[in-house]
């Protein structure tokens, strides 16, 4: 039996091609007929055509009759659920309306925590459906002597993730690929689920077992060839993803990655090259932007503007290709255009303590504090994975660190931080807030407030972070603690653009109370509300103080705008090229490719599904 997916020749009793894993479909063929099933057939031609008819629309009709009374009983399944799902979600806003006037909980906190669960739901039942749909080829799979016991384990994982515990199942998966290392498609999906949890070290041990089983694996040279180039071998990472175009020369992720590579080595051609036939096979913003970039250090402004105005097209709110479309207006000394382009980027990019120079500040002034409770292994491992750049496997540590003591600050306090860092705001306020309610000390209580306001900021709820500030006000008097309400009290007010006034007599109450290591902080806030008063000649000279003691990218960006309202062009355009270095070392392209292949999984099972729709058709 030949398979119409790879034409690989299988045995006839084969259920799942030996090579691809594809169900094997029959799509004609012959069959012998006896002598006595002839003469019964020609018996049975005396039947006339039109009982013939007859006999055909009656078992139509009975089958048109069955299927009317399956929609019906479906329709009204729905209807019953619709009845539950309404009494059910009546039931729970009362108990969330008594739970608040009874003061023990807030509204936000509801709403944050639900959002947050629902995300892990998410997550969990993208999980369930990758597992179904490839659980019957790796039971197909085993080799082993084995298999009633890989059987039963297989079934045990997929009643836990059934269940939304997908740990669990992948606890049992791990345990059946001990049964059966050459099952290349359960090391697979164990490679591709760490990979995608962010749990790299562990991806790449099943993404290597797969590929030593199946070198033409084509998922598994994908994801390793990015696995290598986030652990910075381009030289490993090259090698797999120029394996993965051998294989396959339909997806656009080996391409793009391969142009990321050469972008990063500086062998621009060679990228370009790449990125334009990943945009041919499938156009993304994140390809656009990483060619808008080659276009702009090869000087080539007009393709270098298109290139970024693509990825806008695609995501209008893609704030690095707003950033770098700014500098290309700059460079063409359209200037206005420019500005708007910086100031659209900056609405996008509140305000907001870089991570690594906000843990710094605190620990200076709390003092490190090591742990030794049940919590100190995950925690432990959580501060390596930060010091390595690693910030999204550090944060399912943290995670599990706060859950093994859900109220010791020093914990949840780096947890809260690295959330606000990675824009996972919802989970940054719900942090901050547990934080807040255990009243802690003045410093980490500032820390908290800080982290709590800039989060609100970035949902543009700059409302309930002006409520939050008032609160700090009144429940803590001290100078530092004044000093960052009223900074960021300051910066708040600027970006509403109501009561510059306030603003700027809090920005210079936040510059009073400030001790010498946060001076930085309201003297950037003082600026910028003299940016938004239009006093440009003092917004450039407090930002130009600000960024003498502590440069950032936003303090940076801030003065390159008040230099250039001031008419000072080549000022301003070296401004922006030094904020443009402090964004690229934050804004992380690895990450951002990582990104871009956890988020393509299902691009790649749709490419799969026209390969197949295309060899049935």
């Amino acid at each position: 039996m030949l398979c119409q997916s790879c034409s690989a020749l299988n045995e006839d009793d084969r259920e799942y091609c030996f090579r691809c894993q594809n169900k094997l479909l029959v799509l004609s063929g012959m069959t012998s007929f006896e002598e006595e099933e002839i003469e019964d057939y020609e018996d049975e031609g005396d039947l006339s055509l039109d009982e013939h008819l007859l006999e055909r629309v009656s078992a139509l009709e009975e089958i048109v009759k069955r299927s009317a009374e399956t929609l019906r009983s479906v329709v009204d399944a729905v209807q019953k659920h619709e009845r539950a799902i309404f009494i059910n979600q009546t039931g729970l806003l009362s108990v969330k309306e008594l739970l608040e006037k009874k003061n023990l909980l807030s509204s936000d906190e509801v709403v944050e925590l639900w959002e947050s669960k629902m995300g892990e739901q998410m997550l969990a039942l993208e999980k369930k459906q990758r597992f179904t749909e490839r659980r019957d080829r790796i039971m197909s799979l085993f080799r082993g002597d084995k298999r009633e016991r890989f059987l039963q384990i297989i079934a045990e994982a997929e009643s836990a993730i059934d269940a939304f515990d997908p740990d669990r199942g992948m606890k049992q998966l791990e345990e059946a690929f001990k049964l059966d290392r050459d099952n290349y498609e359960l090391s697979f999906f164990l490679g591709e689920t760490f990979f995608n949890d962010g749990n790299l070290d562990r991806a790449k041990t099943y993404l290597e077992r797969t590929l030593e089983v199946q070198p033409d694996h084509f998922d598994a040279a994908v994801f390793y060839g990015v696995l290598l180039h986030e652990r910075q071998d381009l030289k490993g990472a090259e090698r797999w993803l120029r394996r993965a175009i051998q294989i396959s020369q339909e997806s656009f992720l080996p391409y793009f990655s391969l142009g990321a590579i050469y972008a990063r080595k500086g062998k621009l051609l060679r990228a370009q090259k790449f990125l334009e036939k990943a945009i041919q096979l499938e156009a993304i913003p994140q390809a656009f932007y990483l060619l808008g970039t080659i276009f702009y250090e090869k000087g080539q402004l007009e393709r270098a503007i298109r290139s970024f105005q693509g990825a806008l097209k695609l995501d209008p709110d893609y704030e690095e290709a707003i950033y770098h479309l700014g500098l290309c207006y700059l460079d063409r000394n359209w200037n206005r255009k420019a500005i708007d382009c910086f100031q659209e980027a900056l609405e996008l990019n509140p305000n907001k303590m870089e991570y690594q120079q906000a843990v710094t500040i605190y620990e200076g002034i709390s003092g490190h504090v090591p742990l030794d409770g049940p919590a100190a292994k995950e925690f432990g491992e959580a501060e390596a994975l930060v010091n390595q750049g690693n910030y999204n496997e550090a944060l399912d540590h943290y995670r599990r660190a706060s859950h093994e003591e859900p109220e010791n600050v020093n914990i949840l306090m780096p947890y809260a931080l690295l959330c606000s860092h990675l824009d996972m705001n919802s989970e940054a306020i719900a942090v901050a807030r547990r934080i807040l309610k255990l009243t802690p000390t003045e410093v980490v209580a500032a820390a908290a407030y800080t982290t709590l306001v800039e989060a609100l900021r970035a949902e543009g709820n700059f409302k309930d972070a002006n409520n939050a500030l008032e609160e700090m006000l009144r429940d803590y008097t001290s100078n530092y603690a004044k000093s960052i309400a009223y900074y960021e009290k300051a910066y708040n007010l600027a970006e509403m653009g109501e009561n510059l006034d306030e603003a700027l007599e809090s920005a210079q109450l936040a510059l009073r109370y400030s001790p010498k290591e946060l001076k930085q902080f309201p003297l950037a806030a003082l600026g910028w509300v003299y940016f938004k008063r239009k006093d440009f000649r003092a917004a450039v000279d407090f930002l130009s103080k600000s960024a003498d003691l502590g440069p950032t990218a936003t303090n940076l960006m801030h003065l390159g705008m008040a230099l250039l309202e001031s008419g000072e062009k080549d000022r301003a355009r070296a401004v922006f090229r030094k904020a443009k270095s402090f964004k690229s070392k934050g804004s992380g392209l690895e990450e951002k490719i990582l990104e871009q292949v956890r988020s393509t999984t299902k691009l790649i099972d749709r490419l799969h599904q026209k390969r197949r729709r295309a060899t049935t058709k």
